[in-house]
């Protein structure tokens, strides 16, 4: 006990006060001075050499108990050094993990989580605790219950309802060389860079059916032409009674709509080359507005409300006050049965962002995938042209445009430039 709580010093002092006592304890009870529980003492030689031995004992007993303490004390303070430093490199360990870009999980053999680390927690929307609750499918929906190949992507769902598309690769935890504990599963969102993928191949489609149909529609629009002025002669010559009238009238009608159409296809597949200068898109946007409000489009039980901030860029006036007129147009049309059209404008990291969201009858997300492909329209009497050649004037502007849209939750566009 001396050695743990006075070290050293203590220890030896114990020892000599114990060799002291015992002598002194010896001596008098050898002469007789105090009483003994024996009647027979050793000559004085035996009891000298006695009382030495028990000395010895003592002061060997104040060594080895010092040196055991000091062992335990040295022991101790590397094991509280030890135990922090394992505690440094665990979070150490842990910040590291967190930090990471990609989502990483880590799962037994059943798939159940162990490890969930911060990116996975912003790429599905589980956090933490949710997480450790379920097993690797439950977070992924339609990943397949055997993986094939340790590097693979699958289109799934976050924990909000959204779709994303992610990019898995998977690693086995060994044991030993035969043995597998689990898994570590690392994926990254990749959807944006599926949707750039999607966007190339449209704009490549595009093209190719523009450079094919252009030619196509110019040798229409000369024969077309001519059967229009020739029919427009004939008619000033007959003598024509009310069916006849009837039938003429739609004849020009339809004549003036197929020209209209052709005279958009020609514009959206040979467009012109934006002539740029500073606007303040907020005016242009607000004009446009007032001439929405006058078109036979809008019907009483549609509202328009503008959330505009003054933001110059520099665009093709025309061209942009085009994209806003039919972007309008669209939202009307998909609102049937009445609804509002919000248009808000502002600056966003040194662009400008443009959103029209309109409450109406929304679209899958297959009307959603061919939603910019020509002539492809889900209006009765729509050409299919007002929205590619939307997209393809803010491409002109080095722009960018999204849409989100679910079935009964409305639309909304998204224009950077």
């Amino acid at each position: 006990m001396s050695s743990i709580l006075l070290e050293r010093r203590g220890a030896f002092m114990s020892a000599t006060a114990s060799s002291v006592i015992h002598l002194a304890h010896m001596d008098l009870g050898w002469f007789g001075y105090i009483p003994s529980t024996t009647n027979v003492w050793p000559d004085l030689p035996s009891l000298q050499y006695i009382v030495s031995l028990n000395i010895f004992g003592f002061c060997s007993v104040a060594f080895l108990s010092n040196f055991l303490a000091e062992s335990w004390q040295r022991t101790g303070a590397q094991l509280e050094k030890s135990t922090g430093q394992i505690a440094f490199l665990k979070a150490f360990s842990d910040r590291i993990v967190d930090s990471l870009a990609s989502g990483i999980v880590t799962t037994d053999l059943e798939g159940r989580i162990y490890l969930f680390n911060h990116a996975a927690e912003e790429i599905t929307r589980y956090r933490l605790e949710q997480a450790l609750r379920l097993t690797i499918w439950e977070v992924f929906p339609g990943m397949l219950p055997k993986i094939s190949s340790a590097r693979f992507e699958i289109p799934t769902t976050r924990r909000d309802g959204q779709s994303i598309h992610l990019r898995f690769s998977v690693s086995p935890v060994m044991i030993d060389e035969k043995n597998t504990a689990g898994y570590v599963w690392c994926f990254d969102d990749v959807t944006e860079l599926r949707a750039l993928e999607q966007q190339v191949r449209q704009k490549e489609q595009m093209a190719a059916i523009g450079a094919m149909s252009a030619g196509i529609a110019h040798e229409i629009r000369n024969p077309l032409a001519s059967i229009a002025g020739s029919f427009d002669l004939l008619k000033t010559d007959l003598s024509l009674g009310p069916d006849q009238r009837q039938l003429v009238d739609i004849i020009t009608r339809e004549t003036e709509r197929l020209n209209r159409t052709i005279t958009e296809f020609l514009s959206y597949a040979r467009p012109a080359s934006p002539k740029r200068r500073s606007v303040d898109l907020s005016e242009l946007i607000s004009e446009t507005v007032q001439l929405m409000r006058n078109s036979p489009e809008l019907k009483p039980s549609h509202k328009i409300e503008t959330r505009l901030r003054a933001v110059k860029s520099e665009v093709d006036e025309s061209m942009m006050r085009q994209v806003f007129y039919n972007l309008a147009s669209n939202a009307f049309k998909a609102m049937p049965e009445g609804g509002t059209l919000t248009i808000s404008l502002e600056a966003r990291n040194g662009n400008a962002r443009i959103r029209f969201e309109d409450t109406g009858i929304g679209l899958g997300e297959e009307d959603v995938k061919r939603l910019f492909v020509p002539f492809n329209s889900s209006f009765r009497n729509g050409t299919g042209l007002g929205l590619p050649i939307v997209y393809q004037i803010v491409n002109a502007h080095n722009g960018s445009i999204a849409v989100k849209s679910r079935k009964g939750m409305g639309t909304t566009f998204v224009i950077d430039l």
